[in-house]
């Protein structure tokens, strides 16, 4: 990260359309690349991977580009690894049932103005460029992001400091990230 640096605006925050065969969510919008995490993999790793398969990004961009070594990095590319900050985050069927609480680990990757990334596994149908404010109207309005996503989008904004209201901004941050204790009892 870049403190006490000015940040040049953001144009826009590639997201991907989930493909209709997908069981969960078909047709939603979610970030650029996500995945789940298996076990033989580190977390930068396995965004490597699922950048790759789902977006074409080149592997090195990431696994090269770690922000805390800028000796290497080129001033278009610039790879931003949040996975020390995972969002916790509880969701559920609308009647209730299946409450499942997921953590999510995010990372950055700015890359260059003429790059467009490209469905590549069969994952994905499309990508969209969104600009900030269609992203910020389309957390507050629209129904077509994955509902979990809209947290990890909304966290991406939150850090960047491109959220035109700013009300709230502590809670929401400190709702993101609170432990969450489900108490059961076996029958």
């Amino acid at each position: 990260n870049n403190i006490n640096n000015k940040k040049p605006p953001i144009k826009g925050l590639w997201l991907q359309k989930r493909a209709p065969t997908k069981s969960h969510h078909p047709n939603c919008w979610d970030p650029t690349a996500a995945g789940g995490q298996p076990a033989d993999l580190s977390l930068v790793d396995n965004v490597a991977k699922e950048a790759q398969e789902e977006a074409g990004v080149p592997p090195d961009w990431i696994l090269r580009n770690d922000s805390s070594n800028t000796t290497n990095a080129s001033p278009d590319i610039l790879f931003s690894d949040h996975t020390h900050d995972p969002l916790t985050i509880t969701t559920a069927k609308p009647d209730g049932t299946c409450l499942k609480r997921s953590l999510y680990y995010s990372c950055d990757l700015q890359v260059p103005r003429d790059w467009t990334p490209i469905p590549v596994d069969g994952e994905v149908s499309e990508f969209k460029l969104y600009s900030m404010q269609e992203m910020e109207e389309e957390l507050r309005f629209g129904n077509s992001v994955r509902p979990a996503m809209r947290a990890v989008l909304l966290d991406f904004m939150m850090r960047h400091g491109v959220l035109k209201e700013k009300q709230n901004f502590k809670e929401l941050k400190d709702a993101m990230r609170r432990e969450r204790l489900i108490l059961w009892q076996q029958v």
